[in-house]
């Protein structure tokens, strides 16, 4: 895994600065959460943000690529990459975060690992 503190602080501070947030450590990256529902990911220094039916189309739109977890095998993510300049954008990165929160809070997701007990650290303990 290639996850670089700049860049997870980064992420951390510019989402900070449009919703509220907190993240995880999870499998090879971190999850990033607003009040408990899971709504991206970091893996590999890129940002990924969940999308269901509804809105996938409007990521694909935008040119986003869908995560793949491995080259050889393709699936189906509900996880797109969202560009730096939308990450470097606040008006437009609280409009796709709305967007990913809410396909989070409204989709059927039997990855969803809200309901698991383990701690979420928020950016105040992180500093």
């Amino acid at each position: 895994m290639n996850l670089s503190p700049a860049y997870l602080d980064r992420v951390i501070a510019n989402l900070s600065g449009v919703a509220e947030v907190s993240y995880r450590r999870i499998f090879n990256g971190v999850g990033i959460y607003h009040r408990g529902v899971q709504f991206a990911l970091i893996i590999n220094d890129k940002l990924y943000f969940r999308a269901d039916d509804q809105s996938r189309t409007l990521f694909l739109q935008r040119g986003m690529h869908a995560f793949q977890p491995r080259v050889a095998v393709q699936v189906e993510s509900c996880f797109f990459q969202l560009p730096e300049d939308v990450l470097n954008t606040p008006a437009e990165l609280k409009h796709w975060t709305r967007i990913a929160v809410e396909a989070a809070k409204t989709g059927d997701f039997c990855d969803d690992e809200t309901t698991l007990e383990t701690p979420i650290r928020h950016l105040r303990q992180r500093a």
